[in-house]
This record gives structure tokens, sequence and C-alpha cells, in this order.
């Protein structure tokens, strides 16, 4: 997933992905034993608000063409 692709959420409603997915803080290096798996946030735009979502919470609907 990239900037510009248009996803869908859980609840069906569409977004475009504003950022590169990054680790998400609390998975950050923390040792032998770490409770978190690791996983990866992105900023969705929704038409009325923006979101930090996990890569696996969302449906890639259509991908931006690589220039």
């Amino acid at each position: 997933m990239k900037i510009g692709d248009l996803i869908v959420d859980k609840e069906g409603q569409l977004g475009i992905i504003l950022t590169e997915p990054r680790v998400a803080r609390d998975c950050e290096p923390c040792g032998e034993g770490c409770p978190h798996e690791e996983y990866y946030l992105m900023d969705v735009q929704f038409p009325r608000y923006v979101e930090s979502l996990a890569t696996d919470e969302v449906e890639l609907i259509s991908s931006v063409r690589q220039r």
C-alpha cells in the first residue's frame, strides 16, 4: 500500500492513503517476550476526517501506478 491508493475500511467507508505505512509505536523493539506483534499504521483521508488505521484493517480497492 502506498500514498494515493484507494481503500475501504471494515465499515465500508472509502478513503485515500495519505502516508506510507509505519511500524506502530507500541511495536518498537522491546526485547524478548514482547507481548505485541508488529503491525503497521497509515493515515487515511475519509470524506470528513483523517484517521490512522492498521494496514490489516483495510482492503485495497485501487492502486496508484508507479511512474
